[in-house]
């Protein structure tokens, strides 16, 4: 008994340990890749475990993934030190590592705060309504339409939900620019799925 007991203990011990809070990337586009182990990092690209459950290969070596440094912001270990992995941006548009983080926390707060569930909804609603006016072949067309108009404008921006004192020009760009990409993804999702739908409908009736 006193064995199973001590197997229990251990066993609690090490899921406990696994549910510390661990290492995490963030990422350029304002995501955050949690619960990982960062092995090392040099010039170009960054090697990682999840979960710090090392696997071996055949070798004898760690099976490690990597993510190129250009997609990563920086480094946040879990005891709460921080490393910068931003490569400055040679084009001109961001410069400064300060400039870029308040980019990427831009395009983070955009993932929490703008949640649009009315495009992608009225991209399906006119994709399958097309097919009662427009030949099959060119309601193909519209999801793809319907998506650029949706690019075309400018997203409103919640000032009164975010912190103003880390608002700027770069943090406002990576906002309006990650909350236009969710619009897009959504009228494209929604608009295969109105296809799709249209299609069927439309062989099983002729």
């Amino acid at each position: 008994m006193g064995r199973f007991f001590f197997l229990i203990f251990i066993f609690h011990f090490s899921v406990c340990g696994c549910l510390h809070a661990q290492d995490t990337l963030y990422l350029m586009s304002g995501k955050m890749k949690t619960n990982i182990h960062v092995l090392e990092i040099d010039s170009q690209k960054i090697a990682y475990t999840p979960h710090r459950l090392y696997k071996i290969n055949g070798q004898g070596l760690v099976k490690m993934k990597y993510k190129l440094r250009e997609n990563v912001y920086e480094i946040r270990y879990e005891d709460g030190t921080r490393e910068l992995a931003y490569i400055q941006d040679s084009s001109g548009y961001i410069v400064t590592p300060e400039q870029a983080g308040s980019y990427v926390d831009g395009c983070h707060d955009a993932f929490i705060y703008a949640h649009n569930r009315i495009v992608g909804p009225v991209c399906f609603a006119i994709t399958l309504g097309s097919f009662l006016i427009l030949p099959p072949v060119a309601v193909v067309s519209v999801p793809c339409v319907f998506s650029a108009v949706t690019a075309a404008f400018t997203p409103e921006f919640p000032a009164d939900r975010v912190d103003e004192a880390q608002v700027n020009k770069y943090y406002i760009l990576g906002y309006q620019d990650t909350r236009k990409i969710k619009k897009v993804k959504s009228s494209v999702f929604f608009g295969l799925a109105a296809l799709t739908t249209g299609f069927g409908l439309y062989f099983l009736t002729h």
